[in-house]
């Protein structure tokens, strides 16, 4: 009997633990439950939902633990802790609860509410009070640019203003930097100016030809007589005329003459295409002459320093007959002259 009421007893005491548990549960959910109501915060809210039997006061619970009935394996209840000192809550109806709104003050910027007129913080987007959605004043837009340029405007615009700032500082300079006279000059001629020689016949000391007839000399071009001609055998193309002239002089225009007699004009051959070549220019002028003795044609020559010029004949106007009478063979000239100046220093 004795282990009979042991056993009894063993088993009983599991029974009794999980009846407490489950009493203690129902307990800890109705108390959870009561306490998740709203308490009042909000305007309207009746005041019978903020009393009565069913909200769990306060006052008995302090801890986490108070919400459990504490209990024992041996199915016997634990004495309670003995409470501290308990605080003592009195229920506030929301007509009469503090405003939490922020007072105004000299340098606040508080919005007011436009459903209840509660001056709330500025950072807030809802009413302290009501609630409501709080209504702010337009944020200020940043003014449009004054002229909207692109990345081509905007550098035709730097070069603008560099070649400017360029221009300014050799203005400056000009006229501040150098005095606003020429400088002087270090050369220790004279300050008057040299007189430009004009322009004058120029006289070759010397002529030679590659080809030219006993009656016929190659001298008669340089001799400034009209009665006398020179000429070339077999038509002269390929023949060359070489003038010399002691001291060197700048030779700037060539002229050259046919023979004024017009019937010997025309049964002698003529120059028409030619070479000019002098020893100071590296390159040849060439030049095509008309088939005319009116009056003397002009060669344009640009040389420095000249001490010989060549003429090489490339090309001729052929002869012909004249009043019955045949064609020569020969090519004639009557004369060749010279224009510039003479070298300076010679």
């Amino acid at each position: 009997m004795a282990a009979s009421s042991r056993t009894t007893t063993t088993n009983a005491t599991p029974r009794r633990a999980l009846g407490a548990l489950q009493c203690s549960t129902a307990r800890t959910v109705a108390s959870i439950g009561v306490r998740i109501a709203i308490r009042g915060t909000i305007a309207g809210v009746p005041d019978r939902l903020l009393s009565g039997p069913n909200l769990m006061d306060d006052e008995n619970i302090d801890t986490f633990d108070d919400l459990f009935e504490p209990f024992g394996l041996d199915g016997e209840p634990r004495p309670k802790r003995p409470s501290t000192a308990r605080r003592q809550t009195v229920p506030v109806r929301s007509s009469e609860a503090p405003s939490t709104s922020l007072a105004p003050g000299p340098d606040s910027r508080l919005i007011s509410c436009a459903s209840c007129g509660n001056r709330n913080d500025p950072n807030n987007r809802h009413c302290d009070k009501c609630g409501a959605r709080l209504v702010r004043g337009q944020m200020p837009v940043a003014p449009q640019p004054m002229l909207r340029t692109t990345a081509g405007a905007r550098a035709l615009i730097v070069l603008a203003t560099v070649v400017l700032a360029v221009a300014i500082l050799a203005l400056v300079f000009n006229v501040f930097g150098g005095g606003g006279t020429p400088a002087e000059s270090t050369s220790t001629t004279t300050g008057t100016t040299l007189a430009v020689p004009p322009i004058v016949q120029l006289d070759p000391i010397r002529v030679e030809c590659t080809s030219e007839l006993v009656a016929f000399p190659c001298t008669a071009l340089i001799d400034g007589d009209p009665t006398t001609s020179w000429n070339a055998v077999d038509g002269g193309i390929g023949v060359e005329i070489t003038f010399l002239f002691s001291p060197p002089v700048q030779i700037t225009e060539m002229l050259i003459e046919n023979l004024d007699d017009q019937g010997r004009f025309l049964r002698n051959a003529r120059m028409k295409g030619i070479e000019v070549l002098v020893d100071d220019l590296t390159q040849a002028t060439v030049v095509t002459l008309d088939d005319t003795n009116d009056a003397a044609q002009r060669v344009q020559i640009r040389s420095l320093s000249t001490s010989s010029l060549t003429i090489r004949i490339t090309s001729g106007y052929p002869g012909q007959s004249y009043e019955g009478k045949e064609a020569f063979p020969e090519l004639a000239a009557q004369d060749i002259s010279f224009y510039g100046r003479p070298t300076p220093g010679e």
